[in-house]
């Protein structure tokens, strides 16, 4: 709708408001008469205030008011006081602003090769630069519609017939209420009403008071006839009130009398309203002026600029027609003259009709041909009375039967069946395009349909398309038949909606989308050569359909359309968002892909297979051309990652939309647009910096964290070291990272990464291993050989063994060596471990995605070089196999120190933190004063330290070295305990006890370790108990028979290597037995000495300084050795001279 048809509406809803609130409130208590007041002069605020405070409205003053507000602005009180001024002139009818002004923020850069000087101009010259060189420019006559919003194209008037104009001053609403009066009229002459005035017309209560005397002696007629009700209906969708139909009727009642020989028009009609309606007839004088200046305007329309009238008669038409036209004067004529205006103007239309017809068709008249333009509006007029008035959009249910009666009308205004089809269709698209009902689109597409199917009479069709309509099209304008006129202004309207889908369109209304480009292309042969011309960008296949390349076109134009408006969004947003421009243009082309292929393509593609790949191909080359310039202007890409990332994941994106919908089919004629961005041969060797880089910083903090770690647990939950979360959250986020960067990997970047990741771990457990001592070192030195002997003199002195103090930075070592520190280091190297697992599983999985990116692009460049795809990988995929085969070697070492720090950690509990309470008092001087009872609690009180500060995993082999060292402690004590220990048989009941007490404090109840274990671990300490209970000759015959048996060259053992029939247990058997046969023989054979001549308390602090007993080594021997007995006793006496303190 135009602006003064707009203009019109709201006149009319303005004068039919302020009507019903004076006529409701506005008479302070008293009933008032609107009949001759001009609502369109009365002021609306003095009408409100009438109403609220209940005073008589004073017609003078509201007039005043009206004219003197229209001398100020229009303004609007505001509490706040604020004001601003608006960019844009008001026009007078605008409302007064009712929100704030908008603040100023980015705005799209200005279509202008100008810049300010200083200011920074490279990327909205760049980008405009990359458009000029890819051949799409800002002021493209094919997009200038692309570059308005939606919400403006609406508002341009191309939903315009282009019939001739109107030469007089009729509006909207005098073509209206013309159009009704040409149809009664039709249905007199038809005869299909017939009145009967017994009857008196109804009028509502609110119109009581303008009834005038006239109107109460003159009755109305009724219509008595089965049109009663679809003619009343007309009347109220053409907002025709009851008096002038009534009026009306009166008028015209009589016309079939009057035109029973003659052809009926427009002109007929008027000049029989006029002379059938008088003064009186109306309720004021304002409403019988305008009355009679349309019926005037009406007549001048159609009579006085027709070509076929001489100079003369013209002249005399417009004084007559003047005299018509003045209102005032008309009344005060007599009534002769106003008969003798009306005969001069029937007689000069009479002449007018009988001129010789242009196609001879019949009933056609003058009018037909020469005045097309206002009959053709009448019945459009009278078509849009199908549409609700009470819901926008909305057709009533009976359009059918005001279809059929409007067609009665055809005789009148020239109508055929095949203009009956286009202008309805018209009708149903412009009601269409300002509501968006998409039933109205299927209404109107089905009238198309049925025009293009009818076929008329040679005579008919010439007399169709005779009927010219100017339009602007292709660049200018032109003239075409009202038909095509009507289908080209449709197709138009339609394709500068699909010319820009993306911004009209989307999910929501997708029916509409449908609708329309059905419409389109049905409309299709309508289509000129000048639309294809934008197909240069990439063209359609050879040979394709129109409706093929209409679409493609579609496709092309509104894909173009979105990458301009995403260009000029990108270019906007850049500064605001701290990113180059090309970056943020890739996330919205990924967008604008999104949504084609989600809401559009599924649709186009019923009409055009190819529609998702023309459109994902021609977003891949519009980008690809932006991305091409960046590179040829720029020299270092140190910093363009981002920019390497977003284009990486814009063509993984094309490439994995193209390969859903069409597989592994490469071919298509599209190929030669497809170039591949070859992204990978500009970002590796970035990534390649960027990975060492990143290794030096992991490497440095991995060193930082180990020195500072002091071993405490992180949590009771999370049992291991504090340096180790950093270490693999530092690793982790480097792997996050490398994933992250969506830039296109290789197996040389996955190598460097995983080197980098060894290379940290390994630096790692390097720095545990060198923390740990030889747990050798923790071993009490074997005391000096004794034969037990009591002391003859109490008083006499005896030699101190003094026990070996470790050296200084050993000692320092062990201060860090505790066992609460050692299960932390063994949960850190257990974290280690699953770590690196998870690890190599996440990157593997990580490799995968990799794996498929690049079969992508494979893809992409096997669709652009039209070679077949390859599909075996499976020797990529050995090779990366290979490249986790690093990480074994962090898990040999891991597992290596792991076993080191297990042979430490009991060694560490039972040899060093319990020396003094177990090692050294343990069955000293006597077994039942120092019996096992005694040192359990402490034992346990280890075992609970252990079992809170390990992990599960590692707690049954943490406790079984402990119990590993307990017996190991217990042989060192039966065998290598020094002077103070010697045992009676007697005795080896109860350290069996005691035996049996460890076994079970450490099974525990099936709750510790397995049974079997233990016993085979305690199984060498039983066996040398049982020795004790041997009788000393027995004991002595085992040792000569192993002395016979040993080695030329024995080598030294401990207690896990000791056999307990060789010669150096039994010997220690014989020294530790309270019997005077050993004491003898090892007198005697060994020269021993008395375990009463030393004293070996533990003192702490003083230097070793061990006794060599050489002289015992040179005495002879009074037993009878065979030959290699005394061989082996000569081995054997050597190794008990190097059994010192040394």
């Amino acid at each position: 709708m135009d602006a003064a048809s707009m203009l019109e509406v709201y006149r009319r809803d303005r004068r039919r408001l302020l009507g019903f609130l004076l006529s409701a409130g506005g008479g302070g208590g008293r009933a008032l008469d609107l009949s001759r007041v001009d609502l369109d002069a009365v002021s609306a605020d003095y009408a409100l205030e009438c109403v609220a405070s209940g005073t008589q409205f004073n017609a003078s003053e509201a007039t005043r008011r009206y004219f003197d507000e229209r001398r100020y602005p229009i303004m609007i009180g505001s509490p706040s006081g604020n004001s601003y001024f608006l960019l844009l002139r008001p026009q007078p009818s605008d409302s007064p602003p009712k929100e704030a002004a908008p603040s100023i923020g980015p705005q799209a850069p200005v279509q202008d090769n100008s810049s300010s000087a200083g200011q920074p101009t490279e990327p909205r010259d760049f980008f405009r630069d990359a458009i000029n060189a890819s051949g799409i420019g800002y002021d493209m006559n094919d997009d200038n519609l692309a570059d308005i919003s939606p919400q403006q194209v609406k508002k341009v008037d191309i939903l315009s017939l282009g019939l001739p104009r109107l030469t007089t001053e009729l509006s909207d609403d005098d073509i209206r209420e013309t159009a009704y009066e040409v149809l009664l009229a039709s249905l007199f002459v038809r005869g299909k009403v017939h009145f009967s005035e017994e009857k008196r017309e109804k009028k509502h209560k609110f119109l009581k008071g303008r009834r005038t005397k006239t109107e109460g002696s003159n009755p109305s007629p009724q219509v008595e006839d089965g049109y009663a009700h679809i003619l009343d209906l007309i009347r109220v969708q053409m907002e025709i009130s009851e008096s002038m139909d009534a009026l009306t009727k009166r008028a015209l009642r009589h016309i079939s009398l009057k035109t029973a020989k003659e052809t009926l028009d427009v002109p007929r009609i008027s000049l029989q309203l006029l002379s059938s309606v008088g003064k009186l007839d109306f309720p004021t004088e304002r409403l019988r002026g305008q009355w009679q200046k349309r019926q005037a305007n009406v007549l001048e329309e159609l009579l006085l600029f027709s070509a076929s009238l001489e100079y003369d008669m013209s002249k005399t038409l417009r004084i007559v027609l003047s005299k018509l036209k003045s209102t005032e004067d008309w009344v005060v004529s007599v009534p002769e003259g106003r008969v003798e205006v009306l005969t001069i103007i029937e007689r000069y239309n009479s002449k007018l009709c009988a001129l010789t017809k242009k196609f001879d068709i019949k009933d056609e008249t003058y009018h037909w041909t020469h005045n097309y333009h206002f009959n053709f509006r009448l019945y459009e007029k009278l078509l849009c009375s199908v549409f609700d008035i009470l819901e926008d959009g909305q057709l009533v249910e009976e359009a059918d039967e005001i279809l059929e009666t409007a067609k009665l009308t055809w005789p009148i205004l020239g109508v055929t069946e095949k203009l009956h089809h286009i202008f309805y269709a018209w009708v149903l698209f412009k009601k269409f395009s300002q509501t968006g009902e998409i039933l109205l689109l299927k209404h109107a597409s089905l009238q198309i349909q049925k025009l293009q199917v009818h076929h008329d009479v040679k005579e008919i069709e010439l007399y169709t398309n005779s009927f010219i309509c100017s339009v602007d099209a292709c660049g200018g304008n032109r003239v075409l038949s009202l038909v095509d006129s009507a289908l080209l202004k449709i197709n138009v309207w339609c394709r500068r909606q699909l010319d820009n889908y993306h911004a009209y369109f989307s999910k929501n209304n997708y029916s509409i989308f449908e609708a329309t480009l059905k419409l389109v292309l049905l409309l299709v042969t309508n289509s000129t050569e000048d639309d294809f011309e934008e197909i240069r960008f990439i063209e359609s296949p050879v040979g394709s359909t129109p409706e093929s390349k209409l679409i493609h076109l579609l496709i092309v134009r509104s894909i173009h359309a979105a990458y301009k408006q995403a260009l000029i969004s990108s270019d906007g947003r850049s500064d605001c968002e701290f990113k180059h421009p090309l970056t943020i243009l890739a996330n919205e082309l990924k967008a604008v892909a999104e949504k084609e292929c989600t809401d559009f393509s599924p649709i186009l593609h019923k009409y055009y297979p190819e529609a998702q790949r023309v459109a994902l191909i021609f977003l891949h080359m519009l980008y690809g051309k932006q991305l091409e310039l960046f590179f040829e202007r720029t020299d270092h890409l140190e910093n363009s990652k981002g920019i390497l990332a977003a284009s990486n994941n814009f063509e993984l994106f094309i490439a994995q939309k193209l390969y859903t919908v069409y597989g592994q089919a490469v071919g298509s004629s599209f190929s030669n647009y497809l170039k591949p961005y070859m992204v990978g041969r500009f970002s590796s060797p970035l990534i390649l910096q960027w990975l060492h880089a990143q290794h030096e910083n992991v490497l440095e903090w991995t060193k930082r964290t180990i020195e500072i770690e002091d071993w405490t647990p992180l949590s009771a939950h999370e049992k291991q070291a504090r340096s180790v979360v950093e270490v693999f959250r530092i690793v982790e986020e480097t792997v996050d990272q490398f994933f992250n960067a969506s830039l296109p990997l290789e197996i040389v970047h996955l190598r460097s990464l995983l080197i980098g990741i060894t290379s940290s771990l390994e630096v790692y457990l390097l720095h545990m291993e060198n923390q740990q001592v030889s747990g050798s070192t923790l071993l009490p030195s074997a005391p000096v050989l004794t034969r037990y002997a009591e002391s003859m003199n109490p008083f006499a002195k005896r030699k101190l063994i003094e026990p070996m103090v470790p050296e200084e930075k050993v000692a320092m070592k062990l201060n860090n060596l505790t066992v609460p520190k050692l299960c932390v280091k063994l949960n850190t190297l257990q974290f280690i471990r699953d770590q690196l697992d998870a690890i190599e599983e996440g990157i593997k999985q990580s490799w995968v995605s990799v794996l498929s990116a690049v079969r992508l692009l494979d893809y992409l460049s096997s669709m652009a070089s039209g070679r077949a795809l390859s599909e075996n990988l499976t020797s990529s995929d050995e090779s990366v196999d290979e490249l986790f085969t690093i990480f074994d070697d962090v898990r040999m070492t891991a597992v290596n120190t792991t076993n080191t720090i297990l042979n430490f950690i009991g060694t560490r509990a039972v040899f060093w933190d319990m020396r003094d309470s177990f090692i050294f008092s343990l069955y000293r001087d006597s077994v039942k004063g120092a019996r096992m009872q005694i040192f359990i609690p402490t034992i346990d009180q280890v075992l609970d330290q252990v079992c809170d500060l390990i992990v599960d995993v590692l707690r049954d082999q943490v406790v079984l070295r402990i119990f590993q060292a307990c017996m190991d402690g217990l042989i060192w004590v039966l065998l290598d305990g020094g002077p103070s220990r010697a045992f009676f048989e007697t005795d080896v009941d109860l350290m069996q006890q005691d035996l049996a007490i460890l076994k079970d404090l450490f099974i525990a109840e099936g709750q510790g370790l397995p049974m079997d274990i233990v016993e085979k671990e305690a199984r060498q300490t039983q066996q040398i108990l049982d020795l004790y209970m041997l009788k000393a000759d027995t004991i002595i015959d085992m040792l000569i028979n192993a002395s016979d048996q040993t080695p030329h060259n024995p080598e030294a053992t401990n207690a896990r290597r000791r056999h307990v029939h060789d010669a150096n247990t039994l010997l220690r058997v014989l020294c530790h037995k309270k019997d005077k046969i050993a004491s003898t023989f090892l007198r005697i054979q060994y020269h021993l000495p008395r375990s009463s001549d030393y004293d070996d308390v533990p003192v702490k602090d003083v230097s070793s300084k061990v006794p060599i007993f050489s002289d015992m080594m040179k005495r002879g021997t009074s037993f009878n050795w065979s030959e290699t007995g005394q061989q082996s006793f000569r081995i054997m006496k050597k190794k008990l001279q190097e059994a010192t303190w040394q």
